[in-house]
This record gives C-alpha cells, sequence and structure tokens, in this order.
C-alpha cells in the first residue's frame, strides 16, 4: 500500500481516506444486496422445506453479514481517522498560538508551566483517539470471528423466517376465505 514508507501530508491522507471511504461505501452496498438475496433465499427454502438448501443459504447470509458489519466498521474508522486528521491540524496552529503566548507569558511573568499542562492534556485526548481506533479494530476482529456466532445468526434467521412465513399463510388463508365468501355471494 505504500502508506507508511514516506511522509504523507494531512491532506493527501484525506485524500486516500476519502476514497477509501467510497470504496468501502460500494463494497457495503454490493454486499447487503447480496445479503438480502441469500435471506430471501433462505426464506423460500424454508418455505418449501429443504432444510440443506435452507443451511447453506443461512450460512451464506451469515457470512455477508459479518462482512457488511465489519466493513461498517470500517468505513466509521476512515471517518473518525478523517475527523482525527482535521483534529490536529487545528491542533497545530493551536499549538503555534500556545508558543506565542507563552513568550508573552514570559515577557509578563506568567507560569509558562500551566500551558505547558493544557498542551499535554491536548496531546493525550489524541492518544485515547489513536487507542479507540485500536479498539474498534479490534473488536472489528473479534466480530468476524466465531463460528458460535454464525450458527446463532442462523438460528436467528430462521425464526425470523418462519414468522414471515407464517405470516404470508395466514393472509394468504384470509384473502382465499375472502374469494370463497365473495364466490358465494
Amino acid at each position: 500500500m505504500g502508506l507508511f514508507n514516506k511522509k504523507i501530508s494531512p491532506d493527501e491522507l484525506k485524500t486516500k481516506l476519502s476514497m477509501y471511504e467510497q470504496r468501502l461505501s460500494s463494497r457495503e452496498n454490493e454486499l447487503n444486496r447480496k445479503r438480502q438475496k441469500s435471506r430471501e433465499e433462505a426464506k423460500q427454502a424454508l418455505a418449501d422445506g429443504n432444510d440443506r438448501e435452507y443451511r447453506v443459504k443461512s450460512r451464506r447470509y451469515g457470512m455477508l453479514d459479518g462482512q457488511v458489519n465489519t466493513i461498517g466498521s470500517m468505513v466509521e474508522m476512515t471517518q473518525s481517522m478523517s475527523d482525527v486528521i482535521e483534529m490536529q491540524q487545528g491542533l497545530k496552529e493551536v499549538v503555534e498560538i500556545g508558543a506565542d503566548m507563552g513568550k508573552y507569558q514570559k515577557q509578563l511573568g506568567i507560569d509558562n508551566n500551566q500551558l505547558e499542562s493544557a498542551i499535554t492534556n491536548i496531546r493525550t485526548s489524541m492518544e485515547k483517539v489513536g487507542v479507540a481506533t485500536s479498539m474498534m479494530t479490534s473488536a472489528m476482529d473479534a466480530a468476524m470471528s466465531g463460528n458460535q456466532e454464525l450458527s446463532e445468526v442462523q438460528d436467528s434467521l430462521r425464526s425470523e423466517l418462519m414468522a414471515e412465513l407464517s405470516v404470508d399463510g395466514a393472509q394468504q388463508q384470509k384473502l382465499g376465505d375472502q374469494i370463497k365468501e365473495e364466490m358465494k355471494q
């Protein structure tokens, strides 16, 4: 990728992040369509009583669901990184102003340690944002792993689809009854 080979300017990084965000969003939309298709196919297999086909389609649905969630997290991460870059650019200006203020404070005899403490607090906040980004990455990795989660998704999908099918069946029965009633009249 070459991202860490040379120092990159904040504007270049924001441009790259924007491009990545667009690509990830596009991929997320594509996977959402595939996930919805798999869901419909699983529903149809369940309606047809084809348990093997349901397992295959629901497993695909679960995998696609995991990918969509992961990519969604990555989109959020690119947005967060863009925010961090904007904050960093603002901090540069604050640091420059702080340096000037330090000179003026020295000339006026004001304590410079308070200003340095404020700058340290700002840097600490930036480090916390970095830690939060790392935690999001870890959470995303954890979300992608685990067969247990896949079977839970399958079971949840089965329950959801069975409920939809029973509602669909009840509606069809009601419609059939209405048609019979109208035919009698």
